[in-house]
Formats: C-alpha cells, structure tokens, sequence
C-alpha cells in the first residue's frame, strides 16, 4: 500500500510524516507553499466584512500568544506522547516542493510516483482538477466532526456550543468543497483542566492518526466506507476576540 503524503510546513504536519513513515509505507511527500496572507484576509473581509475579520486579527495576534504561554507545559507533555520520534517533513529524501499544491506539476509527479492513495494534511483547498488529475483516493484529516463543523478549530466551536459529543476529528475523502468529502472515521477528544485553545487541536491530532490508520485500512482492504452521520452543516472561521472572552467567560471554555 503505498502513500504520497501532500502537506504544508508545521508541526502537525511533521507529526503526520513522522507517524506514516514509522507505520505505513510512506514514498513521499508534496509540500504546498505558502499562501498569499493579504489575499487571504482580502477576501475574508469580503465576505465578513471588516469588523469581524479585524477583530478575529486581534485575537489571533494579540490572544494566541497568551493561551500557547499558559498552555505550553500541556503542550510538551502531548507533544511527548507519540510512540514514535517526530521528525521534520523536509527531512523526507523524496519530496517535491510546490509554489502550490494546484500546480499541474503535482499530477505528472503523482502519475509517476504510483501510489495507491494520498494522505492529505494542512494543505490549501485542493482544487478539482488535482482531485479528478490524480485519480486515487485523497484522505483529509479534519480537526473537526464533519459536516456539523467544518472549516477552522472544530473542536474549539464544539466546546463553545456546549457540543461536548461532536468534539473531535474526522478523516474524510478529499473533494472540491470546503471539508465536504465522504466521512471515513470520526473520533472525539477528552478536555482536561490544562487544556485550551491551543492544545485542543494536539489532542485532535493524536486521535486524527487513528483516523488515518482506519482510512488506510479500508482503502488497503478495498473496504471503503462512508459514514453517514446524519448531522447538519455548518462552516466556521476564527473567533473573533470578543466571541473568545464570552465562551470563556460564561461558558468556561478556554
């Protein structure tokens, strides 16, 4: 069975290479570039308009760092809980660096690498012509429950609806929505008193290589099941600062 991991840069990125080289044959990976930031917020304001989108700026710029300094000990005491020892994505010997992961390029390199599947993690939207290019299946890790919480922090949104039962992660076939694909294994997270906003998705990540083992197997078994959950969708973006004092505030969830 052989994988093609298509990533970015980051720490869960490292820590997916890490695990799919230590248990799976891993051949390679594809590294997207970095993304254009001012078109980005552009078009955020675009669609959320400026208050909103200023307001998540400063909680992003001027909370963040805050929660990771309150959390850091929770976050090295999960970082240190992998059976295996974390190494960089860009140590891989076979790796193919991309301006993005839409390039044609990307479908000629997996044409000629041959793999059985694609594991997919912190990536751009993957467009459809990648998807229907390389025609195999592409596995997403989503630190959310899909479809009731796609977009950004799953977890975190979960928590601040009172939503305790859908506070997870999902692996889900990739298609040309925004974490739309067929659902393949979901699993939820434990919070502890030590955990926020930030060590939320490590607990997500640790449960997201379950999911990816359990998507492996299918596809290696030529079991592939999707999942119907049955429940609503609902995409989300960063809280703004004044969404993250109020659920902290009254709703405890840090």
């Amino acid at each position: 069975m052989k994988i093609l991991l298509f990533c970015g840069k980051g720490d869960s990125n490292d820590v997916v290479y890490s695990h799919l080289k230590n248990n799976h044959n891993l051949i390679g990976v594809v590294m997207d570039g970095p993304s254009n930031k001012k078109f980005f917020v552009n078009r955020r304001i675009k669609k959320l308009g400026w208050f909103k989108v200023v307001s998540q700026l400063l909680f992003m710029k001027g909370i963040i760092p805050l929660l990771k300094k309150e959390s850091q000990k929770r976050a090295n005491e999960l970082s240190n809980s992998y059976d295996f020892e974390v190494e960089p994505v860009v140590s891989c010997e076979n790796i193919l660096r991309t301006s993005s992961i839409n390039d044609d390029i990307v479908i000629d390199h997996v044409k000629k690498m041959k793999p059985d599947m694609i594991i997919v993690n912190g990536t751009r939207i993957i467009k459809k012509k990648i998807i229907d290019g390389v025609g195999i299946p592409m596995v997403n890790m989503h630190v959310g429950i899909t479809p009731k919480y796609r977009g950004v922090h799953g977890g975190y949104w979960a928590l601040a609806n009172g939503d305790k039962e859908n506070c997870g992660v999902t692996a889900h076939l990739i298609d040309p929505g925004i974490d739309t694909g067929g659902v393949i294994s979901q699993r939820t997270i434990e919070i502890t008193k030590k955990d926020n906003y930030c060590t939320y998705p490590l607990l997500q990540v640790i449960e997201g290589l379950k999911c990816y083992d359990d998507a492996i197997e299918q596809i290696k078994n030529d079991k592939l099941t999707i999942i119907n959950n049955n429940l609503e969708s609902k995409l989300y973006y960063h809280p703004t600062i004044f969404d993250y004092f109020y659920y902290r505030i009254f709703r405890g969830v840090k």
